[in-house]
């Protein structure tokens, strides 16, 4: 039986097995500000951008900021389930200072999500490709006490 290749939904955004599952995104070593995606310069206004953004593995953990639940498919490139379930999708404050957005696996209760709840990064099946790869991506469930 042919073992399934197991690929990011997007290149260079997100460690991959066998690390713990973070995202990858860079800090200003000029002003130290953090981006999430990764910035190509610095967007702090105030910076005087004299050093270079460095590569920087975020926080796993953080907490939520504010969360939806969308009950609609998201047009493509989105690879809708057919029936198409509804999902919820949430903003998640890092310690890092700065917000990032990121769905909720299937598998949680959409009904227990609470804003300030403790919520950690987890790598989860996206979807399935046409060459039967497991396509993974960044989501956020409630950290495990």
């Amino acid at each position: 039986m042919e073992v399934k290749k197991q690929i990011p939904c997007l290149e260079g955004w997100l460690t991959m097995p066998p690390q713990e599952p973070q995202l990858i995104g860079n800090r200003c070593q000029s002003c130290g500000h953090y981006f999430f995606p990764k910035a190509k310069t610095c967007r702090n206004p105030l910076c005087d951008k004299v050093k270079p953004l460095k590569d920087v593995l975020l926080s796993r953990k953080g907490k939520l900021f504010s969360y939806t639940i969308n009950h609609y498919p998201p047009p493509p490139p989105y690879h809708a389930p057919d029936p198409f379930v509804p999902f919820g999708v949430v903003s998640i404050a890092l310690p890092e200072g700065i917000k990032v957005g990121g769905q909720v696996p299937k598998d949680v209760d959409l009904d227990s999500l609470k804003v300030d709840t403790e919520m950690e990064t987890v790598r989860e099946v996206l979807y399935i490709d046409d060459q039967g790869n497991e396509v993974l991506s960044w989501m956020f469930r409630p950290a495990k006490s």
